[in-house]
């Protein structure tokens, strides 16, 4: 009786600690029927766990400055898509594809990138799309 009890224990703490780890990765507060586009000036990269970030100065419709902020991948999945801090400067013009919040604060989770000499990056590794194998990092003619 004693191993089962340590099992229910055992069982118990581990659903106490895998809750708040599911929690955590919810996406339920960024709209994924819909994307917004966002064309401003990089006022920071933090190239972090658990989660990177991109944080844009742009116009809004009125003419207003807004900042807008990308929650992205860790850096070891930035690093496979070809976004590392090398290649993305606070400083750049860039294009941000992303899905925006529920809420209508202007942050989104990032969905992909376009610099200004036209390369383009997204959230899959360089070399692999749904069809097969192909260079991520694409640049303008």
């Amino acid at each position: 009786m004693t191993g089962y009890r340590s099992g229910i224990v055992w069982a118990l703490a581990m659903a106490a600690v895998a809750a708040p780890l599911a929690a955590h990765h919810s996406a339920a507060m960024y709209d994924r029927s819909r994307k917004v586009t966002v064309t401003g000036v990089v006022v920071r990269y933090h190239y972090a766990n658990p989660h990177s970030w991109i944080d844009l100065a742009a116009k809004a419709a009125d003419g207003s400055d807004q900042t807008w902020s990308f929650e992205a991948g860790t850096p070891g999945q930035m690093k496979m898509t070809g976004l590392t801090p090398e290649v993305l400067k606070v400083g750049d013009t860039v294009t941000v594809t992303g899905y925006p919040l529920r809420d209508g604060r202007t942050a989104g989770a990032y969905v992909g990138l376009v610099t200004a000499d036209g390369r383009k990056f997204d959230t899959r590794a360089q070399g692999q799309t749904p069809q097969g194998p192909l260079v991520r990092q694409e640049t303008a003619p």
